[in-house]
């Protein structure tokens, strides 16, 4: 009886442990498992990329033809972020007024001359910083503004601001009368228009 109990008991341990040690080391793993899990953060997932984008502000000015049409002139500015462009066209006979204003800015430097057309350039480092070409009745300049230097560019602007009030025979005082002139206009319209809409919501009460 003893014998029997003891190989029962023995047998029972034989079967009992590797369903332990199975259990156990089910266990283990799984734990491993998420022990490297929680060590390991997870990547962030990368940010969307940026649509590259280019700004670019541009503004044109024009000089409406003179009454007389001997005389007819019109002025164009144009500047963006990196190019202020300037053209003119006008009658032969402010040409000569034109070419000594340039002279006078601009000197003989980068100058060549061929007949009646008078072109000033400036081609730094190969690329086209500078252009001024004249002839009679048209003037066309171009400044690239990214390679230019701050007190050439500003100089350039001033020199065009003087060719327009020169070509169009105006003037800053002149401009500025004619913008006065112009807003008195505009606002004098829109009181007109409020008082009108005023009488009509009252008529519209009334009936």
């Amino acid at each position: 009886m003893n014998f029997s109990k003891t190989k029962q008991r023995v047998e029972r341990i034989r079967i009992t442990n590797p369903k332990k040690g199975i259990y156990f080391t089910a266990i283990a793993l799984l734990f491993v498992m998420l022990s490297s899990n929680a060590q390991s953060a997870p990547e962030p997932p990368l940010p969307p990329e940026t649509p590259k984008t280019t700004t670019s502000k541009s503004y044109s000015v024009s000089i409406e033809n003179d009454d007389d049409e001997a005389t007819n002139s019109s002025v164009s500015i144009s500047q963006s972020d990196d190019a202020y462009k300037f053209r003119a066209s006008y009658h032969k006979s402010k040409n000569e007024g034109v070419k000594k204003l340039l002279l006078e800015k601009l000197g003989k430097k980068g100058l060549k001359v061929s007949g009646s057309t008078y072109t000033w350039s400036d081609n730094s480092g190969g690329d086209d910083v500078f252009e001024c070409k004249l002839t009679n009745g048209r003037l066309r300049m171009y400044l690239d503004l990214d390679y230019a230097s701050d007190t050439f560019s500003n100089k350039i602007k001033i020199l065009g601001q003087d060719l327009k009030y020169f070509i169009s025979g105006s003037s800053k005082e002149k401009e500025d009368a004619k913008k006065l002139a112009r807003a008195q206009r505009e606002l004098e319209r829109a009181q007109r228009d409020l008082e009108r809409a005023k009488r009509d919501l009252e008529r519209s009460k009334e009936n």
